[in-house]
């Protein structure tokens, strides 16, 4: 009886065919997947944006801070409440319970206060520092930020936090961001409270500043141990990040696109410190292309 069989040479053509299908596919199926958890990031990213502003409105229009505090400043873990927790209530997603020792605090971790891409990173989104006041002025003579308002001896030291900055006092709402993703420190799965917002670090540590390229603020893309990438934007998606902005939207920007100058400075602000920086936007100097 004859039998009808595949040879060896048609089983090879097919293997082949499918080889090369699948060689075609899987790199689509790669980009279908980042284009998902972009779609998910740039909705936290929007949510979270919205809950500052929902915050602001409860709160005489002000921002909500990097921390509260009281006494001597803390950073980090150790704080005890930050932006996140300021706006988790409007949010009610991604609550966790740390216990330090007999205090037990309630953080923003998790749900949309985690990208898609380091779903179990606290803090993978950064407030701007220059919307979200920092603690206290530095104390020289300490070495560190200090919020008590007075020495040993009852003589103000001038260390008292800075104020809460208002949404009336954004010249640009819709241009400023208010948080975007940052790395991550790899020993402690997290980043920083707020975002590094200095024209320094963006302007790439060095001097005459460049804001765009390798060069720039974009070389501390990474997540790493090394200062300042846990506080520094990270393209995570597509070569690029969701910034959610001061009036409360929120889009994609890519990479070399996001600019200390644009979207991130705020007239007359600072980031934590007394220096003012609107001259970076004179005429002929770095970031006077975009002057407002």
């Amino acid at each position: 009886m004859k039998r009808n069989a595949f040879t060896l040479i048609e089983l090879l053509v097919v293997i082949a065919i499918i080889a090369i299908l699948a060689a075609i596919l899987f790199p689509v199926f790669a980009q279908a997947k980042e284009a998902a958890k972009k779609t998910q990031d740039l909705s936290n990213v929007k949510q979270i944006a919205l809950g500052i502003n929902m915050y602001a409105a409860d709160y005489d229009d002000m921002f909500p801070r990097m921390v509260y505090i009281t006494g001597v400043n803390l950073w980090g873990w150790q704080t005890p409440h930050t932006w996140r927790e300021g706006v988790l209530p409007y949010i009610k997603s991604g609550k966790a319970t740390y216990v330090d020792g007999a205090n037990s605090q309630v953080f923003a971790d998790g749900g949309i206060f985690a990208t898609p891409a380091k779903p179990s990173s606290r803090g993978v989104y950064g407030g701007n520092f220059n919307l979200m006041a920092g603690n206290c002025h530095w104390d020289n003579a300490a070495g560190s930020s200090r919020c008590d308002q007075n020495t040993a001896n009852g003589t103000p030291n001038g260390n008292a936090p800075f104020p809460s900055v208002s949404m009336t006092e954004l010249d640009a709402p819709a241009q400023i961001a208010a948080l975007w993703t940052l790395g991550i420190h790899p020993g402690w799965n997290a980043s920083g409270d707020v975002a590094e917002s200095s024209w320094w670090w963006f302007g790439g540590n060095q001097w005459p500043p460049v804001f765009s390229g390798p060069t720039s603020g974009d070389k501390y893309d990474a997540d790493s141990v090394d200062w300042p990438t846990w506080a520094m934007p990270r393209y995570r998606y597509s070569q690029g990040l969701n910034a959610g902005y001061g009036d409360g939207h929120a889009k994609f920007r890519k990479k070399g696109s996001f600019n200390w100058c644009r979207d991130i400075y705020v007239k007359g602000k600072t980031h934590n410190w007394n220096d003012n920086w609107d001259w970076l936007f004179d005429a002929g100097s770095y970031c006077s292309a975009y002057a407002r």
